[in-house]
């Protein structure tokens, strides 16, 4: 019995089909090299475990399932689309059939038990959730992202596919497939194959695995090599041997084609060595450098805590090589809480990286944004000798940026992962190979807090090194965590641990062994001067005269010294109110004494990253202009503007910026809150301050009732609990000096994040966050981390609305434009020339173009935009309809302004853009 070599699998982009037992080949040699290059030494041991095999018996059983994985290709309902039906159209042997499904990844799920029944012994009896072959092929059926039901003996699909799938075709069609299962023997030996299944973290890996070998040699690049290989070397169709040698001297220079080669680290192992200009460590890191690596013998978990500025990613990158060296895991994936922190850290990894890294090593920058920056995304994709941190076109592809060696992403990017998402098992085939960093832990409410305790059992059950940095954790989120990590890893829960701050705690993965050190002094220690300043709000947020002059009364002494006169930052709770404030404060300097910046989340793209970098210039670390390793030249920072400046933000500032600011003013927030926006002041030592600067010291504004209880402000919204607020205007109450920070600031926030629940809005918190939770837990793959059935993996009953990291309105990015009485549209409300129409067609390959219009763009609630009483978009909102096949494009919406009145208006509600202080609604 032998393949006929007719039988064809791919075609797209070729001048002639491709034979699938060609593909199944290339898939194999390919997977072999992957074994042996790309998989990290736990991933192999891990995957080997996993299946109970040995290393070899486990490497064979892959490249088995790489071969296989388009098995059901060979079935009449493949095979007669129209490239290929002619070849075998009424050959004796191929019926052909009306039956157009089952697909070829449904099929392969299908066939492949009862093949493997049929000529290797595998059992077909018992039941269906503890088959081994069953297992195999839902996890071959998953390879085009989606696994499938488990087959079952009642309507026949265990056992008799044909009967269960006619489009799947007997006859010749199933003595073909026959054929391709015996050829993988003669071609790389018979497997040995698991006596027992997989759970679902391996078998996703596994999963992800076969779909990366098959779509690197699915390009057409490959496709079209190896048919130029056939016409030179004169191959004879069948000869399948041949073709493997060809396949196998080809597949070797795949993985560092496609960038999937680990980075090479040098061995340094010491804080001096892997930060250039750290040559004195803090006491902490110190602590880490000196004790953690005679803890670690292989994976586990590092949960590190200290002050903002205070050195943690340091830590995490050094705690990186440690856990990895001793894992044998060099790839590294960090994740942050928002696209600008993700911006900021990944400038940052790459001089890590290109300073600690032998050869090239990219670094992908992941969030939907990221292509924006064209340094990052340059018209040439192609890695050169002047940028060799550059992600090729290949792994910017959907699906892939985890699978590069250096990731570093929004949080977002792991999590989908342990949700039912299409390909999600691409997302652990990249995670399971590296050693995850999670920072900024605490920035999450109960809903994504939930959904990294998911995730964190997942990495432990897969022995995933991790790292988890925060600057205010409370104990109870603390525990969670690190009992997330265990529990994955099979031990126990520790009763509630109270984070050493700042300190350490690292638990083995292996032995569940626990380990704390800390508190440890810090040379940023200080004293924390927390003013309260009550004020009594109104309705509106334009109309919080008391706010206001509040606000000024605190600015005053920057204008008491004209020599220094220092800069301050002022956090707003909403948009509404740092817009309000910023038009109270232009009115009280409008004789030019003071300069006036507002930065915000709902400015054009271009608008705030031109704010954010002005501000980082004038706020940031004083260094001196210098010229980087490479030869590109670094502007100065640091240096203060001849002038007061005050910069009105929002949430932006508790994590977007590497800030200093002399002075903080605040609206009330939750107390680790406070303590974030607090440490934007005096962040940076070495810089003279203003004399009424000389103590660190937080402004906070108070909303009290007439009667001087505390009250929630309408406009805020939910933007915060309302229990956190109380509870945090009443701890402030009792403070009688400052807060030594950092040795009393875990004390704080544990005061206020406690769980003694007795005032009706402390159970109001405490069923929201119940409630969160359960939503979490309703929407995650949790409950199937120990399971071995793949289909809750990727599939839901629960609309894709609910499959969502973060919990609230949905969101939309609108692009604003102005519309003439005449129908014309324009991108600016001045400007009418060519290049400011707006395009009616916009090519998915013209990146100019496309980033134009996205740096136009803001994202807002579409709520905004739901047409007043109705639960559908403002038809007047939607974009031409050239822009439908532009991926980026395709799912905003324009925001139409009338160029008569410069507003957008949607029932009594009026949008308008303000060139300074972003997107308005009145």
């Amino acid at each position: 019995m032998h393949l006929d070599p007719r039988l064809w699998g791919k075609e797209r982009g070729l001048n002639k089909p491709y034979p699938v037992g060609c593909h199944g080949i290339d898939t194999a040699a390919v997977m072999e090299v992957l074994w042996e290059r790309y998989l990290s030494a736990w991933q192999r041991r891990m995957l080997a475990e996993g299946w109970g095999l040995s290393e070899e018996q486990a490497r064979l059983l892959h490249v088995w399932l790489g071969f296989l994985h388009d098995l059901a290709k060979i079935s009449p309902v493949f095979q007669q689309q129209e490239s290929g039906a002619d070849e075998l159209s009424g050959t004796v042997g191929y019926p052909m059939t009306v039956e157009r499904t089952p697909y070829h990844d449904h099929g392969v799920h299908l066939a492949l038990p009862e093949l493997l029944h049929r000529i290797h012994g595998l059992p077909l009896d018992g039941r269906p959730a503890r088959l081994v072959a069953e297992q195999l092929g839902q996890i071959l059926g998953g390879h085009h992202g989606r696994y499938g039901e488990p087959l079952s003996h009642r309507d026949g699909s265990l056992t008799c596919p044909i009967v269960a799938a006619p489009g799947l075709g007997g006859e010749g069609w199933d003595e073909q497939r026959e054929a391709l299962v015996r050829l993988a023997g003669e071609l790389f030996g018979v497997s040995v194959w698991p006596t027992r299944r997989a759970q679902a973290p391996v078998a996703a890996v596994t999963t992800g695995l076969v779909s990366l070998a098959d779509w690197l040699v699915s390009q057409v690049w490959w496709l079209k090599a190896r048919q130029r290989q056939h016409r030179k070397s004169r191959w004879v169709a069948g000869d399948w041997a041949e073709h493997l040698l060809m396949a196998r001297r080809a597949a070797v220079r795949v993985p560092a084609r496609a960038q999937l080669l680990a980075p090479t680290w040098r061995a340094t192992l010491s804080f001096a060595g892997m930060f250039p200009g750290l040559s004195d460590p803090y006491p902490l890191q110190a602590s880490i450098e000196r004790e953690f690596p005679g803890l670690v013998n292989g994976p586990g978990m590092l949960l590190a805590t200290a002050a903002p500025g205070d050195g943690k990613t340091e830590i995490a990158l050094f705690a990186e090589r440690v856990l990895g060296q001793a894992s044998g895991t060099s790839g590294l994936a960090m994740l942050l809480p928002t696209m600008a922190t993700t911006d900021a850290m990944h400038r940052r990894l790459v001089r890590h990286a290109g300073h600690n890294c032998r050869g090239k090593a990219p670094v992908a920058r992941l969030h939907s944004l990221a292509w924006l920056d064209a340094d990052y995304t340059p018209e040439d994709l192609a890695p050169s000798l002047d940028n060799p941190a550059l992600v090729s076109e290949w792994l910017r592809g959907a699906h892939r940026g985890l699978l590069t060696g250096i990731a570093i992403g929004t949080w977002d990017q792991a999590v989908r992962a342990v949700l039912p998402h299409k390909y999600m098992a691409m997302r652990w085939l990249g995670l399971s190979g590296k050693t995850v960093i999670i920072d900024e832990a605490h920035a999450y409410d109960a809903h994504g807090h939930q959904l990294t305790v998911t995730l964190l059992e997942w990495l432990g059950r897969l022995g995933v090194p991790v790292v988890v940095l925060s600057a205010t954790l409370t104990s109870r989120i603390a525990t969670s965590l690190l009992n997330a990590y265990r529990h994955g890893a099979g031990h126990p829960p520790l009763q509630e641990v109270t984070p050493t701050y700042p300190g350490w705690t690292f638990t083995d993965h292996a032995t569940g062994e626990t380990t704390s050190r800390g508190p440890y002094p810090s040379p940023r220690a200080t004293r924390l001067d927390i003013r309260t300043h009550p004020y009594t709000p109104t309705r509106q947020a334009t109309e919080d005269g008391q706010r206001s002059r509040r606000i000024l009364d605190i600015l005053h002494p920057l204008h008491s010294s004209p020599e220094t006169p220092g800069a301050a930052l002022i956090v707003c709770n909403t948009v509404a109110e740092a817009q309000a404030t910023e038009s109270a404060l232009q009115d009280a300097y409008k004789d030019g004494s003071t300069l006036v910046r507002i930065l915000h989340a709902r400015m054009p793209v271009h608008q705030r990253h031109g704010v954010t970098r002005r501000l980082e210039r004038w706020t940031g670390p004083v260094r001196p202009a210098h010229r980087r390793p490479d030869g590109a030249w670094i502007a100065p920072t640091g240096k203060r503007p001849d002038r007061p400046l005050v910069v009105i933000t929002t949430q932006v500032a508790e994590q977007s910026l590497d800030v200093d600011f002399d002075l903080v003013i605040s609206d009330l927030a939750p107390f680790a809150l406070l303590a974030q926006r607090a440490g934007r002041g005096h962040r940076h030592q070495g810089r003279a301050r203003p004399p009424y600067a000389q103590q660190p010291t937080l402004h906070v504004l108070t909303p009290v009732t007439q009667q001087g209880k505390p009250t929630v402000p309408v406009y805020w919204g939910e933007v915060y609990d309302a229990s956190l607020l109380r509870r945090t205007h009443e701890h402030l109450g009792t403070l009688t000096g400052p807060v030594a920070v950092p040795e009393d600031l875990q004390h704080h926030v544990d005061a206020v994040y406690s769980d003694t629940y007795t005032a009706d809005d402390d159970l109001r918190r405490l069923a929201d966050d119940n409630a969160k939770q359960a939503m979490a837990d309703l929407v995650a793959i949790r409950r199937h981390r120990t399971g071995t059935d793949l289909y809750p993996l990727t599939n839901s009953t629960l609309s894709s609305e609910f499959l969502t990291t973060r919990l609230g309105d949905p969101s939309i990015r609108v692009l604003p434009i102005w519309t003439d009485p005449d129908g014309s549209r324009w991108l600016h409300p001045s400007q009418r020339t060519n290049r400011t129409r707006l395009p009616r067609r916009v090519k998915p390959g013209d990146r100019e173009m496309i980033r134009r219009l996205m740096r136009r763009t803001i994202p807002i609630r579409q709520q905004w935009i739901i047409t007043n009483g109705a639960p559908v978009i403002d038809p007047t909102t939607e974009i031409p309809t050239g822009w439908e096949k532009t991926p980026a494009l395709r799912d905003t919406a324009l925001l139409p302004h009338a160029a008569t009145t410069g507003t957008y208006t949607n029932g009594r509600r009026i949008t308008y853009l303000d060139p300074t202080t972003g997107l308005t609604r009145t």
